[in-house]
C-alpha cells in the first residue's frame, strides 16, 4: 500500500464534503426561516443542527493508533517524542499495565489527565480494597509478596495513609500526570500480587484520557493533522505480571484502533530472540490480523558496522518474526526514538517560549549532548538559539519519525475518514430528501383545489388509523418471548458452562503434562479450571497449575482436594490464586454462552421484522400509490447487551483454622541417682534415661478446593441467571420500545404528508402576492435541494472507492 496514492483523494474529498455540508446547513437555515410554521415547528432548524453536528465530525476526524511493545523497547520514549515532552513515566521494571488514551490538542498550554466518573470510582474502590488487604496481611508479609517489585513499597505506604484520596478526576501538568499514571499502573500491578480477585482491569468500561499540546513541524506532512491523532498506550505482551492478562479493556482499545504499532528493539533482534517476540505478540495478531499491523524498529542509532542493514531488518521481521506479509513491505520503519525525543521536546519548548534566551531553555542541554557529542558543554556555550533549532530539526528528520508519522496518518486517514464521511453524507441525504418531499408536496398542493386537499387529508387520516389498529393487533412480543425462552432452555446454559470449563481445564492440563487417557472419574472431579491434586502415575502434576512456584514448597497435600499450610497467610494466598485462576477460565466459557444466546435473540429479531413488514406493507403501499411517493422505513432492532455478572468477584476464599495434638516423641535427660553398688549410696552419680514427651498442640490451616469449586459453580449459575435476566428485560423493554419506534416512524412520515397538506390549505388563504413569494421560495429550495442531493450522491460514489475492504 502506497500512502501517497490515496492521501490527496481522501483529503480533497474531506474538504469537498465539509464545504457541501456547510452549504446544506445554510439551506436548512433558510428553509427554517421561510417555510416553518406553527404546525411544522422548527423541523428544518433541527435538520440544520444535525448537519452541523456531522460537519464537526468530518472536520475533527479522530485517528486512533494503538502502540504496544515488549518491555524496554522504548515505547514511552516514542510516544513522548511524538508529543514533544516527557509525559509518560518509564522505569526499569515493566511500567504500563492499563491502556491510556492520548489526545492531541493544539489549543492547550499544558497537558490534562482525566479520569471519568466510572474509572475513578473503580480505582477508588480498588484502593479501599487494597488498604484492607494490606492491613490484614501486615507489613512484613506485604513486603515479602511485593519483593519482586520494590517500587511498589511507596504505593503501599501511601495507600495505608490516604486510601481512595490518592486519586482525583482531573490532573493538570506534566509532573502531576507522571505521578498519577505511575500510581494507576502500580495499583493494577499491586492488585495482581496482593489481591488478584479485585483486579480493576476486569471492571474498567473506559480508560484514562490525556489531552496534550504537541510540537508540530512547519514542514512535515503531518503538521496540520496531528490535532486529530489519538495514541492508545497499551500494556506490552511481556509487561503483565504473573496474574495479569490481555484484558477485555485492552482488547477493545486495540480493536477500536485503525492501526496497531508494535515496537521492537534493534539491539535485541537476533534468531534467539525471534521465538520469544513471536510468542509475545501472537495474542495481538490473533485479535487483529497482520493487515493493519505496523512494526517500528527502535534504537537503530546503535547500529554498528557488521550489524543488520535496513534490508536485513525488513527480511527478519517478515520471515523470522512473521509480522508482515513480505520483505519489501512498507509496514516496517526504522527509528531512533531518543534522538527524536531530544529534538521535539526542545522544539516544543522553543515553540511555547519564542522569546526565551537559550540559557533559559531547560531542554537545551539534553539536545546538545545528542548533537554535539563529547564536546557538548563547550559547543553549547558557543551555540545560538537559531543554530540549535536547525540541529534539532535535522536530528528529527534523521530519527526516521517524519516518514513514519506521514505514513501512519495516511493509513489512518484512509480507514477513518471514509467511514466518517459516509455517515455524514447519509444523514445529510436523509435530511435533504425530507426537505425536498415537503417542498414538492406543498408546492404542488397550493395549485390543487380545496376538495382534493380535503379528500387526501382524510385518506391519510384513515391510513394513520389503520396503522394504529395494526399496532394494537400485533401482540408478537409475548409469543416471541415464549419461543425464545424455549430455545434458550435447549442451550442448557448451566450445563454448558460447567462441562465446558471441565473439558477445557483437563485438555489444557493434559497438553502440558503428557497424553494420558482421561478416566471418567477424573473428569467428574475436575471443576472450574482446577486440576484435582492426585497423581495418576504419569507425568501429571501433583499440584494445580495456579499454585505459584513460591507457594508449592510450603504446601502439604493431604487428601483429594485438601491442602494444608503452616501459616494462614500461605493458605490465603493459595485460595486467592485458585479463585483468580478459575475466574480467568470462566470468562472464556461465559463468552461462548453469551454468543449462543445472542444468536437466538438475533433470529427472533429477524422473525419480528418479517412479521411487522408483512402487516404494515399493504398500508404503506396504498399511501405510496396514492401520493405517488416512494419512501422506506427500516426496523432497526439492536442486539441486546448481555453483560457478564462478574459474581466470581464476590467469592471469598475459605481458609479453615484447625488444631490437633501431635505426638511429642521421646527424649533423653540426665538424672542423679544413688546406688548400693556405687559407694554404698554415699556418692551420687549421673545417668541418661529415655522419657516420653507430652503431645504437642499445633495450629494448621486447610484449603479445600472442593469448597471453592462449590462457591465458583454457584457464582457461575448467578452469572447465567444474569444473562437470562438481561434477555428478559431486553424483550420486554427494548424490543417493545423498538416496535413502538417503528410505528412512530410510520406515523411521523404519513403525518408529515398530512401536515404538509394542511399547511397548503392555509397557504391558499394567503394573498396572491404572498402566495407568489411562497411559491418562488419553494421552487428555489426545491432546485437547491435537488442539486445538493445530486452532489451528495456523487460524493458517496467517490467515498465508496476509498472505503477500506479489510476492516
Amino acid at each position: 500500500m502506497n500512502g501517497t496514492e490515496f492521501k490527496p483523494s481522501v483529503q480533497d474529498l474531506q474538504q469537498d464534503v465539509i464545504e457541501l455540508l456547510k452549504e446544506v446547513s445554510q439551506l436548512m437555515g433558510r428553509a427554517n426561516f421561510a417555510l416553518s410554521s406553527e404546525d411544522f415547528g422548527q423541523k428544518y432548524g433541527d435538520f440544520q443542527k444535525q448537519v452541523e453536528n456531522e460537519t464537526r465530525k468530518v472536520e475533527n476526524l479522530e485517528l486512533r493508533m494503538a502502540i504496544v511493545a515488549p518491555m524496554k523497547a522504548g515505547k514511552s520514549t516514542i510516544i513522548n517524542a511524538i508529543i514533544g515532552q516527557d509525559l509518560l513515566p518509564s522505569r526499569n521494571a515493566a511500567m504500563t499495565t492499563l491502556p491510556t488514551e492520548i489526545f492531541f490538542n493544539a489549543n492547550l498550554n499544558e497537558p490534562i489527565l482525566t479520569l471519568n466518573d466510572e474509572v475513578l470510582s473503580i480505582f477508588q474502590d480498588t484502593l479501599e480494597s487494597l488498604q484492607r488487604k494490606i492491613n490484614e496481611l501486615g507489613s512484613e508479609e506485604t513486603e515479602k509478596r511485593i519483593a519482586q517489585y520494590p517500587h511498589l513499597n511507596d504505593l503501599v505506604r501511601n495507600i495505608q495513609s490516604f486510601g481512595a484520596l490518592l486519586l482525583k478526576p482531573e490532573n493538570q501538568g506534566r509532573e502531576e500526570i507522571h505521578k498519577i499514571l505511575s500510581v494507576l499502573n502500580d495499583i493494577v500491578r499491586l492488585c495482581s500480587v496482593l489481591d488478584p480477585i479485585n483486579d480493576p482491569l476486569f471492571k474498567l468500561p473506559d480508560v484514562p484520557r490525556i489531552e496534550t499540546p504537541f510540537w508540530h513541524s512547519q514542514e512535515g506532512e503531518q503538521s496540520n493533522k496531528l490535532g486529530n491523532l489519538v495514541i492508545v498506550d497499551t500494556p506490552g505482551p511481556n509487561e503483565a505480571g504473573e496474574n495479569l492478562r490481555l484484558s477485555a479493556v485492552v482488547a477493545d482499545q486495540l480493536q477500536n484502533s485503525s492501526i496497531v504499532l508494535i515496537v521492537l528493539d534493534f539491539t535485541q533482534l537476533n534468531n534467539q530472540a525471534a521465538e520469544g517476540v513471536k510468542k509475545q505478540v501472537q495474542p495481538i495478531i490473533d485479535l487483529l490480523g497482520k493487515e493493519n499491523l505496523y512494526v517500528l524498529v527502535n534504537k537503530v542509532d546503535q547500529r554498528r558496522q557488521g550489524d543488520m542493514t535496513p534490508e536485513d531488518v525488513k527480511k527478519f521481521v517478515a520471515s523470522d518474526l512473521e509480522l508482515s506479509k513480505s520483505s519489501d513491505t512498507e509496514q516496517v520503519f526504522e527509528i531512533a526514538a531518543i534522538r527524536a525525543f531530544c529534538a521535539t521536546k526542545f522544539l516544543l519548548e522553543l515553540q511555547q517560549n519564542p522569546d526565551a534566551e537559550l540559557t533559559e531553555l531547560v531542554t537545551a542541554e539534553s539536545l546538545a549532548q545528542e548533537v554535539f557529542g563529547i564536546d557538548w558543554e563547550e559547543d553549547l556555550e558557543d551555540a545560538t538559539k537559531e543554530e540549535l533549532e536547525k540541529k534539532a530539526l535535522k536530528m528529527w528528520k534523521k530519527s526516521g519519525f517524519a516518514p513514519f508519522l506521514d505514513q501512519a496518518i495516511n493509513v489512518l486517514m484512509e480507514t477513518a475518514a471514509p467511514r466518517c464521511m459516509m455517515s455524514a453524507l447519509n444523514v445529510t441525504h436523509s435530511c435533504l430528501l425530507k426537505l425536498l418531499d415537503d417542498v414538492k408536496l406543498r408546492g404542488s398542493a397550493i395549485a390543487q383545489d380545496e376538495d382534493k386537499l380535503r379528500l387526501e387529508i382524510g385518506a391519510l387520516e384513515n391510513d394513520l388509523h389503520s396503522l394504529e389498529k395494526c399496532r394494537n393487533r400485533l401482540k408478537v412480543v409475548d409469543s416471541i418471548i415464549t419461543s425464545l425462552e424455549s430455545n434458550l432452555n435447549q442451550i442448557q446454559l448451566k450445563k454448558e458452562a460447567k462441562v465446558s470449563i471441565e473439558d477445557y481445564s483437563i485438555e489444557e492440563d493434559y497438553k502440558q503434562n503428557g497424553a494420558i487417557k482421561k478416566p471418567d472419574t477424573f473428569k467428574a472431579k475436575a471443576l472450574v479450571g482446577i486440576a484435582p491434586p492426585i497423581n495418576l502415575g504419569g507425568s501429571f502434576a501433583l499440584f494445580p497449575k495456579f499454585f505459584s512456584p513460591k507457594t508449592k514448597p510450603k504446601t502439604e497435600y493431604k487428601s483429594a482436594g485438601v491442602f494444608e499450610f503452616k501459616t494462614e497467610q500461605e493458605a490465603q494466598e493459595c485460595s486467592e490464586q485458585a479463585v483468580a485462576w478459575a475466574r480467568k477460565r470462566s470468562k472464556f466459557i461465559m463468552s461462548s454462552v453469551r454468543q449462543n444466546a445472542e444468536k437466538e435473540v438475533e433470529q427472533a429479531r429477524i422473525n419480528l421484522t418479517k412479521v411487522l413488514e408483512k402487516q404494515t406493507k399493504p398500508i404503506i403501499e396504498k399511501a405510496k400509490k396514492r401520493l405517488n411517493e416512494t419512501f422506506e422505513i427500516n426496523l432497526d432492532l439492536p442486539s441486546p447487551t448481555l453483560e457478564s455478572d462478574d459474581s466470581l468477584t464476590t467469592i471469598q476464599p475459605d481458609v479453615k483454622s484447625q488444631t490437633r495434638l501431635r505426638d511429642g516423641g521421646y527424649g533423653t535427660r540426665t538424672v542423679i541417682k544413688r546406688s548400693f553398688w556405687h559407694w554404698l549410696w554415699i556418692v551420687p552419680y549421673e545417668e541418661e534415661e529415655t522419657y516420653k514427651k507430652p503431645d504437642v498442640r499445633e495450629d494448621y490451616y486447610v484449603v479445600s478446593l472442593n469448597d471453592l469449586v462449590a462457591q465458583i459453580n454457584d457464582s457461575l449459575e448467578a452469572s447465567i441467571g444474569k444473562i437470562n435476566q438481561d434477555i428478559s428485560e431486553y424483550l420486554k423493554e427494548d424490543f417493545q420500545e423498538r416496535i413502538d419506534t417503528f410505528f412512530d416512524q410510520l406515523n411521523a412520515y404519513l403525518g408529515n404528508y398530512r401536515d404538509s397538506l394542511k399547511q397548503a390549505q392555509k397557504d391558499k388563504k394567503l394573498s396572491l402576492e404572498q402566495q407568489k413569494q411562497l411559491i418562488d421560495e419553494l421552487k428555489f429550495v426545491d432546485q437547491e435541494a435537488s442539486k445538493k442531493i445530486a452532489i451528495v450522491n456523487s460524493y458517496m460514489k467517490r467515498n465508496d472507492q476509498l472505503m477500506p475492504t479489510n476492516k
